[in-house]
């Protein structure tokens, strides 16, 4: 991963921590329940994150590959 693309990705991660916390004070405030954000819940938002990475680079290689499977496949014939 381009090191612009990982800084992207931590920022995206770390906003979206820091929403969730501000957003469970506002629960607390507004219902009265408590949401609690722990670092353990950040680990599993990185975790989620590299896993649906993972997946969608799966499915980008695999669709690549089948793009060119058909395109050497178009050639040959030819």
């Amino acid at each position: 991963m381009d090191d612009d693309v990982r800084t992207s990705c931590c920022e995206m991660v770390q906003l979206f921590h820091t929403t969730t916390a501000d957003q469970a004070t506002k629960f607390l405030n507004e219902l009265k329940r408590h949401y609690y954000v722990t670092p353990t819940s950040y680990l599993e938002l990185i975790t989620t994150f590299k896993t649906l990475l993972a997946s969608r680079r799966a499915a980008v290689k695999q669709n690549r590959d089948r793009y060119a499977n058909g395109y050497d496949t178009l050639i040959n014939t030819e």
